[in-house]
C-alpha cells in the first residue's frame, strides 16, 4: 500500500494476520473514516507512527499512519479484494473474471503453461503487450536488449557484451495488468496510476487491448 504521508513510500507487510507485536496488546477500539475497528500498538520499526488495524475476528483489515509531530494528521489505509486496489487504494479496481491464459493460443498456453510470473513477462517483452503487476507499479523494472542477438531480459545478461538498457512502458505499448496469479484487472478511468508512472492519456487501457492479446503474444 502506498502511504499518503510518505507517498513515495510503500508498505509491503500486508498480511491478514496479528502482527507480532500486537499479539498479546489489549487493543482498544477506535473509528477511522467510519469504520468501527480495534488498533494494535505503535509499530515502532517506522519513523512515522504506524497502527495496524483490526476487525473484531482481529484479523487485519488496514493501518492507520499519523504524523509524529503533529498526531491529529493522520490516513487510514485499507485492505482490499485485490492486489491493485489494496496498493493504490482505489477500491474501483475490478477483476476482469479471467486469467491471461483464456487470451492466448493453445500453442502459447502449451508453451507457457509452467512459467513463472517473471518467465512468462519476459517472454512478452518483443511484444507490444506490457504486462503490468503491483509489484511493477511500486518498483517498475527496465528492459536489458542485446545489441547483437536483440534479446530482451528484465536483468542485465551475462553473455551479452554490448547492451542497451531500455524504459519498460514505452509511447504505443499496450498495458495489461495482471496479478502474481495471471488474473487481469481492469483499471479505474480516474485512476492515479497514469500520474504516478507519468504516462500520456495514450496509455488508458481499453477493452481492444485485451481482445488483441491472442495476436501479440507469444
Amino acid at each position: 500500500m502506498y502511504s499518503v504521508l510518505h507517498p513515495d513510500f510503500v508498505y509491503t507487510d500486508i498480511s491478514d494476520e496479528i502482527a507480532d507485536h500486537d499479539l498479546d496488546y489489549d487493543a482498544e477500539e477506535w473509528n477511522y473514516n467510519g469504520k468501527d475497528v480495534y488498533r494494535g500498538c505503535l509499530d515502532t520499526k517506522y519513523e512515522w507512527n504506524v497502527f495496524w488495524l483490526y476487525d473484531e475476528n482481529l484479523k487485519r483489515v488496514g493501518l492507520a499512519e499519523h504524523d509524529r509531530e503533529n498526531p491529529e494528521i493522520f490516513y487510514s489505509l485499507w485492505f482490499y479484494s485485490n492486489p491493485f486496489a489494496t496498493l493504490l487504494q482505489e477500491p474501483d479496481w475490478v477483476s476482469q473474471k479471467e486469467t491471461i491464459w483464456s487470451k492466448m493460443s493453445e500453442e502459447a498456453y502449451e508453451d507457457c503453461l509452467e512459467d513463472d510470473i517473471e518467465t512468462f513477462v519476459t517472454k512478452s517483452l518483443h511484444s507490444n503487450i506490457r504486462l503490468i503487476t503491483p509489484e511493477f507499479i511500486a518498483k517498475m523494472p527496465d528492459i536489458y536488449e542485446c545489441q547483437k542477438c536483440g534479446k530482451r531480459t528484465l536483468s542485465v545478461p551475462s553473455v551479452c557484451s554490448a547492451v542497451k538498457k531500455l524504459n519498460y512502458i514505452s509511447f504505443g505499448n499496450d498495458l495489461i495488468f495482471i496479478s502474481s496469479s495471471f488474473e487481469i484487472y481492469k483499471m479505474p478511468v480516474d485512476s492515479i496510476l497514469s500520474t504516478r508512472l507519468k504516462l500520456p492519456d495514450a496509455f488508458a487501457q481499453s477493452e481492444q487491448e485485451t481482445q488483441n492479446l491472442r495476436q501479440h503474444l507469444p
